[in-house]
């Protein structure tokens, strides 16, 4: 099976593309700087190129069946106006390439509409919108374009303290509220992954803990 993976030279996108290549996956990644890649292997297609490059994001997406989006906010322009670009751009070529799944990254900052918020995470969310605005707004634009969005099964996976450690094995998920403060980066990797098979958490943003 041939997926997409977008930011793998990130954070989470290098567990990520790490994941999948140890899964056996077939991957086609589109980077910028091709040099900051640090896996290599005959599965990975590298593709140069910007998010905002809609004829690059559809050969990224060429003969791929699912989509996985680690891709996250850079500092200093604005990110939420970047991302309602790239998300729109991402959606019109996973709607042409006939992909449908879409597993992402986001934050446990990030609060859907008519979601209840209790006020611990209430003060998280301002936290994270004065340390983090840059990412905060990416994906809360994101998240704008894909509740609009029927056609397309999307994830939004919603993590918090993000931990280099080994994988515990033991991925918590809840959808109303946040099962634990901190998951390790390969449990992360392996659940977005699983994500690409799955339909259990479909047009969810379900947050991940370890236990």
């Amino acid at each position: 099976m041939k997926i997409a993976i977008l930011g793998a030279t990130g954070f989470v996108g290098r567990a990520v593309l790490q994941q999948a290549i140890d899964e056996g996956y077939e991957v086609n990644t589109l980077v910028r700087n091709p040099a900051k890649l640090t896996i290599t292997s005959d599965k990975l297609h590298v593709i140069q190129g910007s998010l905002e490059d809609a004829e690059k994001v559809a050969e990224t997406l060429s003969g791929c069946s699912a989509v996985v989006n680690a891709a996250g906010g850079v500092k200093g322009s604005d990110q939420y106006e970047a991302f309602l670009k790239i998300t729109k751009i991402l959606v019109s070529a996973m709607k042409l390439a006939g992909v449908k799944k879409l597993v992402s990254i986001n934050g446990s900052g990030t609060i859907l509409p008519n979601e209840y918020v209790g006020v611990k995470r209430r003060i998280l969310s301002t936290i994270v919108g004065l340390f983090l605005k840059h990412m905060k707004d990416a994906k809360k634009a994101e998240l704008e374009i894909l509740l609009t969005e029927k056609d397309i099964d999307w994830v939004s996976v919603r993590a918090n303290l993000t931990l280099k450690k080994p994988a515990t094995g033991q991925v918590l998920a809840d959808n109303q509220k946040m099962p634990g403060g901190k998951i390790t980066l390969p449990d992360l990797a392996k659940f977005m992954l699983d994500q690409v098979q799955s339909d259990e958490w479909i047009h969810k943003a379900p947050f991940v803990a370890i236990a």
